[in-house]
C-alpha cells in the first residue's frame, strides 16, 4: 500500500528513490529555512538562542493546524480560503459561551462543532452542488468573518478560565527543556494527518482525485465523498486553532486570525504541495511551517514591520508556486530535444 501511495503523491517514503528526488519536494522549504536563520543570525546574535525559538513556536501552532487540513484539500485539486474566518466564528461562538457561563470544557467542543459545521457547508456547496471551490471560499471567507462580526461587534470578550489561558506557556518538559505543548499537539495532529495520507485508503483516494478526478472516478473512488471529507477536516482543525488562539490570546475579537489563511497556504505550497492537485505531503508542510517561522522571526529581530514582512511572505508564495512550475516546463523541454 506504502508504494502506492508513494506513486500517486510522488512521495519520497520509497527507499529506491535517489537521493535528489527524495529531498526535491522539500528544496524550496530547506532552502528558505537556511536563508532565514543565516540572515537572523547575522541581524542578531540572539536568533540562535534554542530555547527562545522553542519557544516563539508556539504562536505559529496555530497557523501549522489549517496548514495541515489545507494540505489535504490542496492534493484534492480544491482550496478553502475561508479556514481563517471559520476560525473567527468558532473563536467567536466559544467566547458567547464562556460569557454566558457556559463552562469552557463544553464551549471548546462547541468551537470544534462550529468549525466542523461550516467546513461542511462548503462542502455543500462545492462537493453537493458542484461550484468552484476558489468561488465559494471566497465568498464563505466574507460570509464567515462577516458572521463574526455580528457576533462580537468591536468588543472584546474576555473572562476566559485562568487554567485555560496561556496554553504556549506550558512547557512540556518544564525549565529543563522549554518544549511548548502547542509544538507536541502540532506535531502529534501532524503525524496523525501523515498517517492518513500515506496508510488509509482516503489518502490514496485524495491523491488520485486530485491527479484527474474523472480517472478517479471511474475507477471507483468516491471522489465527492472524499473532497466533502478534506473540507469537513479543514473546518474541524479551524475550530481547534480558535481554541488554541484563544488561549494563548486570553481573549476574543471578531478580527482574531485575520490574514491567517495566507500564511498557511504559503506554507502548503513551499512545503511542495502542488496547488493544482495530485502532490504533496505532511513532512513537507511542516518543514515549510518552521520555515516560514524562521523567516518572520528573522524580520522581527531586525525590526521590519508587519507590512514588509507580509511583503514577503507574499513573495515567497509567488515564488513557491512559479519555480516548481518552471523547472517541470524546463525538464520537459528538455527530454522534448532528447527524443528529437
Amino acid at each position: 500500500m506504502s508504494h502506492t501511495h508513494a506513486a500517486a503523491g510522488d512521495l519520497v517514503e520509497v527507499g529506491g528513490l535517489p537521493w535528489r528526488a527524495r529531498i526535491g519536494p522539500y528544496l524550496p522549504s530547506l532552502v528558505v529555512l537556511v536563508a532565514a536563520v543565516v540572515y537572523g543570525s547575522v541581524s542578531s546574535p540572539y536568533f540562535l538562542n534554542f530555547s527562545a525559538l522553542l519557544v516563539n513556536t508556539g504562536r505559529y501552532v496555530e497557523i501549522g493546524l489549517l496548514a495541515l487540513a489545507l494540505t489535504v484539500v490542496i492534493i484534492n485539486g480544491d482550496i478553502d480560503l475561508s479556514v481563517a474566518s471559520n476560525l473567527a466564528v468558532s473563536a467567536a461562538t466559544m467566547g458567547l459561551l464562556v460569557e454566558s457561563g457556559v463552562g469552557i470544557e463544553v464551549a471548546a467542543f462547541a468551537a470544534l462543532a462550529v468549525g466542523l459545521g461550516l467546513g461542511a457547508i462548503n462542502a455543500l456547496f462545492i462537493v453537493g452542488l458542484g461550484l468552484p471551490s476558489l468561488v465559494v471560499t471566497l465568498a464563505t471567507l466574507a460570509l464567515y468573518r462577516g458572521l463574526a462580526q455580528i457576533l462580537l461587534g468591536d468588543r472584546a470578550v474576555t473572562g476566559y478560565p485562568e487554567a485555560f489561558i496561556g496554553v504556549d506557556q506550558i512547557s512540556l518538559l518544564g525549565d529543563w527543556a522549554r518544549v511548548p505543548l502547542p509544538l507536541v499537539l502540532f506535531l502529534v495532529v501532524a503525524l496523525l494527518f501523515s498517517v492518513l495520507l500515506t496508510r488509509t485508503n482516503f489518502g490514496l483516494a485524495c491523491y488520485l482525485t486530485g491527479s484527474n478526478q474523472q480517472a478517479a472516478r471511474f475507477s471507483g473512488i468516491k471522489t465527492d465523498h472524499t473532497r466533502a471529507v478534506a473540507f469537513m477536516l479543514c473546518g474541524l482543525m479551524a475550530g481547534a486553532a480558535a481554541i488554541m488562539l484563544t488561549s494563548r490570546l486570553g481573549s476574543t475579537l471578531s478580527n482574531v486570525g485575520l490574514g491567517l489563511e495566507l500564511l498557511a497556504i504559503t506554507v502548503v505550497v513551499l512545503g511542495g504541495t502542488d496547488i493544482f492537485g495530485g502532490r504533496g505531503t505532511i513532512i513537507g508542510t511542516v518543514i515549510a511551517l518552521f520555515a516560514v517561522m524562521a523567516v518572520r522571526e528573522s524580520l522581527v529581530i531586525s525590526n521590519v514591520n508587519g507590512q514588509v514582512q507580509d511583503a514577503v511572505v507574499g513573495v515567497i508564495l509567488i515564488l513557491a508556486i512559479i519555480v516548481p512550475l518552471t523547472v517541470a516546463h524546463l525538464r520537459e523541454r528538455s527530454s522534448q530535444r532528447r527524443l528529437r
